[in-house]
């Protein structure tokens, strides 16, 4: 089975000198497959956002190996590692950051238009997504004219626009009451699976974690695998 994502033996610290070095991630490795939801979660302060930050090529790492798509991330170039972002990777945050003077339709649009996609595909394609999502009906509202689920939605739209190999979603129902997560979740996991995204869900919330394929737990800077739950 193809690994969108590969990691293994992270070390990440951070500080100047070695009085003021703390280690974040000592011996991480895990892998996920495309298609496959992986949960990770621990406790606050485990390192979870870090360990998203360092495998998307936000933040550097000290030891170990990081593979998207079979590219090494050490072996990149900044600018290689910029364009292996925009190309294979996409992110979802707790808050949606999207563009408040653009609609839904546009912000969704957004990073195909950045890659110089022609407008009208960058629409079209836009609007099949956030159909996918259920917002057929809100393509044409400014952020703030939608509920928080539907910015949400909206977001993940973008995250997916673009089909990236993999998405790296820190705490994406994170601000959502509880039916609301279930539903944007729902949303989420549809677009994922039809495309065949390997998606790596922080979250702390163990409803969520329960419907992924598999739950990682981080704990003292290193990984280990939880009861798998089916979707």
């Amino acid at each position: 089975m193809n690994k969108s994502i590969e990691v293994a033996h992270l070390k990440k610290t951070y500080g100047d000198s070695a009085e003021q070095r703390v280690t974040i991630l000592t011996d991480v490795s895990f892998h996920v497959n495309a298609g496959e939801i992986v949960a990770v979660i621990g406790a606050s302060g485990s390192g979870k956002s870090t360990l998203l930050h360092t495998v998307g090529g936000l933040d550097t790492f000290d030891a170990g190996e990081v593979r998207i798509n079979g590219q090494s991330l050490a072996e990149l170039s900044d600018a290689q590692r910029t364009r292996l972002r925009n190309k294979s990777l996409g992110f979802v945050y707790q808050f949606h950051h999207l563009l408040p003077e653009f609609t839904a339709l546009e912000n969704v649009a957004m990073p195909l238009i950045i890659r110089r996609t022609p407008r009208d595909v960058a629409l079209k394609a836009a609007e099949a997504v956030l159909t996918d999502v259920g917002l057929a009906h809100r393509l044409h509202h400014l952020p703030g004219q939608l509920s928080g689920g539907e910015r949400q939605r909206t977001a993940i739209a973008r995250a997916v626009v673009t089909k990236p190999a993999c998405i790296l979603a820190d705490e994406p129902t994170g601000n959502l009451d509880g039916e609301t997560a279930k539903h944007v979740f729902a949303s989420f996991v549809k677009l994922a699976k039809q495309e065949g995204t390997a998606v790596v869900i922080v979250t702390h919330d163990p409803n969520i974690a329960a419907q992924c394929d598999r739950t990682l737990v981080l704990k003292n800077g290193a990984m280990c695998e939880s009861a798998v739950a089916s979707l």
